[in-house]
Formats: structure tokens, C-alpha cells, sequence
């Protein structure tokens, strides 16, 4: 299988963060379509230049990744993860249960932050992931990190995919001289900040262990969605409502789907308690233990709980939220509603 390398930036983290780049980086190029490899990220403050030989290269599955976090300690991370061709499938299948983390291994990543967050947890915690740490040119109170050398290295990858590994990481000094630094725009990552915000982007897992992504929304023309957390258990349940809401919603509207977040996952104790809860009650619709990115989305959106939610096919979420527990018979008719809206 060739595969070309895919110049897309995947949202990874924070509420308050946007994918960099978002105009300047093109979708994943079709067979034969030449692939833009000048970067350049106004609001993360980098541009680069991607070796021709990863764009020609068989087998070179390499996912970009990036994120801004306006208010978080690391401002912007930009990494490039290498994917062994025989991990595909299972990297785009949902319901597989390997961990993304084996499946996929960084080959680099450009890192920015502000001056004051340099000896923060979350920087040196990235700093210790990679053996080479070159420092990069300040900008106007911002240093930057070109880091390489991923420290818990390849082993778990076959002598075929190490080998693609490897002829990637050749082209890392090239790849280093066409890095450069500049003051980021705050003002244009602050604008696609408040756009993603609209927008549920997740990577994460059910209760029951299964990975979960924000593509789960992708399949269904509306998705309601819960939030209730193990704490509000049992003087706040309403599992058994919502479970027949679903029965009936799975009849009613099969393009409509049904799932709940608990807030407080994952946590074991946590967990246990909304295991023991969704036994009670006889829950089958599916659940969704926050990542990071969908635990800020969680503080700067909700005012309480329950809270419910509405999200179009693309994660986008609607306005209207329906806050407290209600009747199953509420839920059906304002999700009909929500339905119509969304041009059913």
C-alpha cells in the first residue's frame, strides 16, 4: 500500500485551542494530486518545509497533529506521528481496543511557549518525551523547541515499519534548517478558538473500555448528548429515563443517536460507581469518558448537571441546552424539534 503523506492538522486539546493553520494546510491530497509541503502556521509562530522524500516515500503514513492553547502552559505543539501501514485499519476502525498510543509513534514535534511557562509541569514533561531538544529563535516572549529522538523509541513496530521509521528520520536535519520562528498571531488563534468551540472534538474511551472519537457523531443526522457525572449518583439519576428514551429514539428515529458523558472519568472510583449505576438501570446506549479536550469544552459550557446537548453530523453543537432531569416524553419532543432544525 502507498500512501501519501496526509498534510491535515487534527485538534487535539483544550477548549480554548485551535488547530493551526487551518487555512493555510490543505486535506489529505487524492492519488497523483500534488502535496503542499511549505507550512506555514501564523498562529502558532512556525513555518517549515516537509521533506519531498516523506511525500514520495512508500509506506509513509504520517498523521499531523497540532493544537493552540492561548491560556495553557504549552502555547503550541505541532507533531508529526509515523503509522505503520499494518496498524491502519485498527487506527481507523472505532471499536478497536488497542490504544492509539501503540498504534501510531511520533516523529517529531515543534513546540512554543511563553517565556514565564518554560519551567511549568507540562513543558518539561514534553521536554523529557524526546532524547534531542534543540532550541529554536525567540519571538517577542515566546521560545521555541524542535524536539526528535522519541524516547520510548520503536521496538513495538515490526523490522519493516522501523526500517520506514528510520528513513524518515533521516530527513529530520533537512527538515530542522527549513524551520522558522515568528511571533504567533493571538489574535487570528483566538478567532478559531471561539469557532472550534462550537465544535465536540474528542479521543477518548467508553465506560466499558472501547475507544470512542468524535467521529461517533459523523454517522447520525443529530446526536443528543448527556452530561452526568458518578457523584450526582443516586440522588441525581435519571438513567432509567433516558435509557427508555433511547429505546424509543432507536424506533422512532434510527438516524438519531444517544450518548452520555460522565464528567468525572476517567477515575476508577468514579467509574465503578457509574458501572454500578448503568447495571441498575440497564443501560445500553453509549457512554464517554472526557478527554482533556472535551474536559475544557465541560467548563467553559456547562452551568450544571444534567445538562443535554444537541450536536450536528459534523460535532457541531447547537445553542439550545436542556438543563435538569426531564421526562422522557420532553426529550423526544425537543429532540424532534432539534431535528427539524437540522434539516432532517
Amino acid at each position: 500500500m502507498k500512501k501519501k503523506i496526509a498534510l491535515f492538522l487534527t485538534l487535539l486539546l483544550a477548549a480554548c485551542s485551535a488547530g493551526c493553520g487551518k487555512e493555510e494546510t490543505p486535506a489529505p491530497a487524492a492519488e497523483g494530486q500534488e502535496v503542499q509541503t511549505e507550512i506555514r502556521l501564523a498562529e502558532c509562530g512556525l513555518a517549515y518545509t516537509i521533506p519531498e522524500e516523506w511525500v514520495t516515500m512508500e509506506d509513509a503514513n504520517l498523521i499531523p497533529a497540532s493544537y493552540v492553547d492561548l491560556e495553557g502552559e504549552i502555547y503550541a505543539k505541532i507533531q508529526y506521528n509515523f503509522v505503520p501501514s499494518e496498524n491502519m485499519a485498527a487506527l481507523d476502525d472505532p471499536d478497536s481496543d488497542i490504544p492509539v498510543e501503540e498504534l501510531m509513534t511520533p516523529v517529531f514535534t515543534l513546540l512554543a511557549a511563553r517565556e514565564d511557562n518554560l519551567e511549568s509541569e507540562a513543558v518539561q514533561d514534553e521536554l523529557a518525551l524526546w532524547r534531542s531538544q534543540k532550541e529554536l529563535p525567540a519571538q517577542e516572549g515566546f521560545r521555541y523547541y524542535y524536539l526528535t529522538d522519541y524516547a520510548s523509541g520503536i521496538s513495538h513496530f515490526s523490522k519493516d515499519a522501523q526500517k520506514i521509521y528510520n528513513s524518515l528520520a533521516e530527513k529530520l536535519p533537512a527538515l530542522e534548517e527549513s524551520i522558522e520562528t515568528f511571533p504567533p498571531d493571538e489574535a487570528a488563534a483566538q478567532a478559531a478558538a471561539e469557532e472550534n468551540g462550537q465544535y465536540l472534538n474528542f479521543i477518548s474511551t467508553s465506560l466499558e473500555g472501547e475507544n470512542v472519537t468524535s467521529a461517533i457523531f459523523y454517522d447520525y443526522d443529530l446526536t443528543v448528548v448527556n452530561f452526568w457525572a458518578s457523584y450526582c449518583y443516586p440522588n441525581i439519576n435519571e438513567l432509567d429515563t433516558l435509557e427508555t428514551f433511547y429505546q424509543e429514539l432507536r424506533k422512532k428515529h434510527p438516524n438519531v443517536n444517544f450518548v452520555q458523558v460522565i464528567i468525572d472519568t476517567p477515575n476508577e472510583e468514579a467509574e465503578s460507581v457509574a458501572a454500578k449505576a448503568y447495571e441498575e438501570a440497564g443501560v445500553t446506549f453509549g457512554s464517554i469518558l472526557p478527554d482533556q479536550n472535551l474536559a475544557n469544552w465541560i467548563i467553559n459550557n456547562l452551568n450544571g448537571l444534567p445538562t443535554t446537548i444537541f450536536v450536528d453530523k459534523t460535532g457541531k453543537t447547537f445553542s439550545l441546552k436542556i438543563e435538569g432531569m426531564q421526562d422522557a416524553a420532553y426529550y423526544m419532543e425537543t429532540t424532534e424539534t432539534m431535528l427539524e432544525s437540522a434539516g432532517e
